[in-house]
């Protein structure tokens, strides 16, 4: 069961990563008009709502279990699930796979501490 934590706080990790590396330099993920101050303006509004949660994402298992941390990595699972369908929607197999991976094993980690 350890395995799968670290699994979950990995991802967890590269979900963070994105969203700082999209609050920094969208133009690196987004190809397709991502010069403008609109762009910058969401990228960095989706990071101050995407690092916590990652965060939270992470460290929960770890610290506690039940109802409120999995439900923690319920919304954590969510976002990547909705990532995932944004993904599919631009044809961007990365974020469709990196979307679905995170979203079920942060709903698997979920389940095993509630």
């Amino acid at each position: 069961m350890i395995l799968l934590f670290v699994l979950n706080a990995v991802l967890a990790a590269g979900g963070l990563f994105f969203a700082v590396l999209a609050a920094l330099r969208p133009s690196v993920l987004v190809t397709e008009g991502a010069e403008g101050v609109g762009v910058l303006f969401y990228a960095r509004m989706y990071a101050a709502k995407a690092v916590p949660l990652c965060v939270l994402a992470a460290v929960v298992p770890f610290l506690a279990t039940g109802v409120v941390p999995g439900l923690c990595l319920l919304g954590a699972a969510l976002s990547q699930a909705l990532d995932a369908a944004i993904g599919l929607g631009r044809s961007d197999p990365r974020q469709v796979v990196g979307g679905t991976v995170a979203a079920a094993v942060h709903t698997l980690v979920a389940i095993l501490i509630w």
